[in-house]
């Protein structure tokens, strides 16, 4: 608890000498990805069956989601947006990625 309490100390005093000009705080310019782009229903369904070779209720575990949802969007239902979205951008460029998460979970 005590090391908590230093770190946050430590940061905060850090803040207040940046606020008057003491210290300049380390910044770092990224370049932040794109959006990833919509996948068509057809694009999901080979995602899954064709570079991953998983059933919809394993690809629906991988993705941490309800079968029904992997359903959806393969069947055009309805859309995966957001951190799915991205996360199928992932496993569409690097399918190896879903070695090291069995791996990891195991």
């Amino acid at each position: 608890m005590k090391n908590a309490f230093e770190n946050l100390k430590s940061g905060l005093e850090r803040a207040i000498a940046h606020a008057q000009g003491e210290i300049r705080l380390d910044t770092k310019t990224v370049q932040l990805p794109e959006k990833p782009k919509p996948m068509s229903a057809r694009q999901i369904a080979a995602l899954r069956r064709d570079k991953l070779h998983l059933s919809q209720r394993a690809f629906a575990q991988v993705l941490n989601a309800a079968p029904q949802t992997v359903q959806a969007w393969e069947h055009g239902r309805s859309k995966p947006s957001g951190c799915a979205l991205r996360f199928l951008e992932l496993l569409e460029k690097y399918p190896g990625i879903l070695d090291e998460l069995v791996h990891a979970a195991g």
